[in-house]
């Protein structure tokens, strides 16, 4: 989401587009890579943290890395996906009416990438989604996204290539509408809520599909069945409860993963 503050999508500076790659060789890390798209190689050598912040990048041009990166969210460091350095991606600033053009660059090892503007208004091609009209990014090898904004808002972007997404290949994007907003302000505060798992995302996917209550620890008790048979009656209340078991679902699935297995992240921050 984005509260507005600072007015003008010229107002913003246009920061270094530097790619921190980090690069710490630390015990278990290598370990469950593969899903992400992560390389042992790309951790051989000592670097700079990941950066602090997402940077702002505005304009009409811009130049996207895709990378390996180690991440500590928890007190273990985690290979992690990254956008020229940081986790979240930059946010990119754009105007309504523009046409911009995305140049991104695969620095993975071994394992294509892509990137999804989710939301947006453009040609089927650049719509980022491997197997549909896009084949993902080699490794190595760029792609160019060009497409005129025919909308204002506030999106998101985020790979769409395995478990990329969830390794922290995912930015927030801000389109300015061409007429100024009705309202004023004084600062503007873009907040990108996400989650960040430990885990290698492949593992827990698999998990989740084995045994999907596995990280639920709110599943309904004994006592929840005997107060729905005094509030529903019999019948009702195990014809709910098999309703549920043929679909092979609990009914608080949507707790499935939760801040158990979660670490939750405020712009990149827990």
């Amino acid at each position: 989401m984005s509260f507005p503050t600072q007015p003008g999508p010229g107002a913003l500076p246009m920061p270094s587009r530097r790619l921190f790659v980090q690069g710490l060789a630390a015990g278990g890390v290598a370990a469950g890579l593969a899903a992400t798209g992560l390389s042992p190689r790309a951790f051989a050598a000592a670097g700079p943290a990941l950066a602090a912040a997402p940077q702002v990048l505005s304009g009409q041009a811009f130049q996207l890395s895709i990378g390996e990166s180690l991440a500590n969210f928890t007190g273990r460091t985690r290979p992690a996906i990254t956008v020229n350095g940081s986790l979240p991606a930059p946010i990119l600033r754009w105007r309504e009416g523009d046409t911009v053009t995305v140049r991104v660059a695969n620095a993975l090892q071994g394992h294509p990438t892509s990137i999804h503007w989710h939301g947006i208004l453009l040609p089927a091609n650049m719509d980022g989604v491997p197997g549909l009209s896009f084949n993902g990014i080699a490794p190595g090898e760029a792609y160019q996204y060009r497409f005129t904004l025919k909308q204002s808002g506030t999106y998101w972007y985020h790979s769409h290539s395995m478990f990329q997404e969830q390794a922290g290949l995912y930015g927030a994007l801000i389109i300015d509408p061409l007429q100024p907003a009705p309202y004023r302000y004084d600062r503007e505060h873009v907040i990108m809520l996400s989650d960040w798992t430990d885990m290698d995302p492949g593992a827990l996917f698999r998990r989740m599909k084995k045994l999907a209550e596995y990280d639920n620890y709110y599943k309904r008790t004994l006592p929840d069945f005997l107060r729905d048979v005094r509030r529903d009656g019999w019948a009702a209340a195990t014809a709910d409860r098999g309703m549920w078991g043929r679909m092979r679902m609990t009914p608080t699935d949507i707790s499935d993963i939760n801040a158990h297995t979660y670490t939750y992240l405020l712009n990149g921050t827990t």
